[in-house]
């Protein structure tokens, strides 16, 4: 494999807490357990040893589950809507869990709507307790003990739903008071959000986090494979061959990938001088280069063996008929995009005989053809993205008239209670009888329960206060 230098791409940057980097507070969905429970023992600066201690999913009731790597990816999601929401220290941020799925790259649909629903609910729900081990940068200390620690401090999900179909949502999260001050006080570190997400496999992403943080201030780094697994809590694979066999593909998919101090020139295993174990070895390049694999120029296919290709594949039963050379000439004279876009238009239906006949004659005479199955599934796409847009526009539009009905009610309804009882009692009288006169039939005083009941008084009431105050 020939190695070249490509330049720097834009990445998605979200600032994650420093706490909860450094810890491997999230595992892989093949942990088994429903409580993790993790220490490390520290020499502090006058020589003393302390433990730290971080125990993730145990309450005094029981064992209540894990954080899952899936987690992580919502985490940092929401903690990117957090810093597009200006950065609240003590309010909600309104989201959808539409807008996470778009922010993770996650086609959406039912089950991705209940994968995401169960993955806020965790963050939510189960606890961490960090002992001796979460720093907070306001006061530069240690804290002691930090019970029942969750990522979310609050989170609310508002559903509408007609029969089974869900047709409205809206909803609002509070990260962790504590992770907010962290990071409104710069106690956190960039984290590419895009690399992440592209990592097939969840240890290539634990493995990710702990070398883009110890590698931020060194160029190389050496680690045993038993000692990596321990960082990583990962201690179950117990052999040498298992690690090596889980590493030899994560190294595949780390080495050339962007760190936020630099590249990832190099990731790979060696064996120990005494033989008993693997090492990984990964080495750092400049920031303005970027290592990529490129294969061996000979199998590296030029433009004339890529529309050879393509055009084999659509004429199967033609294969070999077109020749490299004549569809050089063809490049040359009329471009490889356009020849390109011709033999992925051209019919290739059964009654075509000569479809090299068919594709000269097309790009000669300029042949307006019909669009490619990947045009039309981008156009349906598109179609569907903007049907989805006004989709969320009208739910947008529900939300604020809803929230801005239910202030009003609440405002109405101070008004209603600051009043004596007395008072109230002779609005909803008054109420009562609006009522009645708006429902009289045919001149007779028969009036429904239903508009009777309190609830539809009150409403009255709060009628007659506003046209009061008009």
């Amino acid at each position: 494999m020939e190695k070249t230098i490509v330049p720097k791409e834009e990445r998605k940057v979200v600032r994650q807490e420093l706490n909860i980097e450094k810890w491997p507070l999230f595992t892989t969905s093949n942990f088994k357990g429903k409580s993790r429970e993790f220490t490390r023992e520290v020499i502090l600066e006058n020589g003393d040893r302390i433990k730290r201690k971080v125990t993730i999913g145990k309450t005094q009731e029981g064992e209540i589950g894990v954080l899952r790597i899936a987690d992580y990816k919502v985490f940092n999601a929401l903690t990117k809507l957090w810093e597009e929401g200006n950065k609240p220290l003590n309010k909600d941020v309104n989201f959808t869990i539409h807008n996470i799925s778009k922010l993770l790259k996650l086609q959406w649909g039912n089950s991705t709507y209940k994968h995401l629903h169960r993955a806020l609910e965790r963050l939510k729900v189960i606890p961490i307790i960090w002992e001796n081990s979460f720093y907070q940068k306001e006061t530069d200390t240690t804290e002691r003990l930090v019970e029942y620690f969750n990522i979310l401090d609050n989170l609310t999900i508002f559903e509408r739903r007609a029969g089974d179909q869900l047709y409205f949502t809206f909803s609002r999260f509070k990260l962790n008071s504590k992770i907010v001050n962290n990071l409104l006080n710069n106690y956190s570190k960039p984290l590419y959000l895009d690399i992440i997400l592209k990592f097939k496999k969840e240890i290539s992403i634990l493995l990710y986090r702990h070398v883009d943080l110890v590698m931020a201030d060194k160029d190389l780094y050496e680690r045993k494979t038993q000692q990596l697994f321990s960082d990583l809590e990962l201690s179950e694979y117990n052999y040498p061959s298992q690690r090596k066999r889980l590493l030899e593909p994560v190294l595949e998919e780390l080495e050339g990938v962007e760190l936020t101090t630099g590249f990832l020139s190099q990731a790979r295993l060696e064996k120990t001088t005494d033989g008993k174990d693997w090492k990984v070895v990964f080495r750092k390049s400049r920031k303005s280069l970027k290592i990529e694999h490129k294969e061996e120029p000979e199998k590296v296919n030029n433009e004339a063996m890529l529309a050879v290709e393509l055009f084999n594949k659509r004429f199967p039963q033609k294969k070999g008929m077109l020749k490299e050379e004549v569809i050089e000439v063809l490049i040359k004279k009329y471009s490889f995009d356009k020849v390109m876009l011709h033999i992925s238009r051209i019919s290739n239906g059964a009654a075509v005989n000569n479809p090299v006949g068919l594709l000269r004659a097309s790009l000669e005479k300029e042949w307006d053809l019909p669009p490619t199955q990947e045009e039309i599934q981008l156009q349906e796409k598109q179609a569907r993205d903007e049907k989805e847009k006004k989709e969320r526009e009208r739910q947008e539009r529900e939300r604020e008239e809803y929230l801005k009905t239910k202030e009003e009610e609440e405002r109405l309804n101070k008004i209603f209670f600051s009043l004596s009882q007395e008072e109230q009692e002779k609005l909803k009288e008054e109420a009562r009888r609006k009522i009645i006169e708006e429902h009289i039939e045919d001149n007779q005083e028969k009036t429904s329960k239903f508009f009777l009941m309190d609830i539809m008084v009150m409403i009255k009431a709060r009628e007659i206060l506003r046209e009061q105050e008009s």
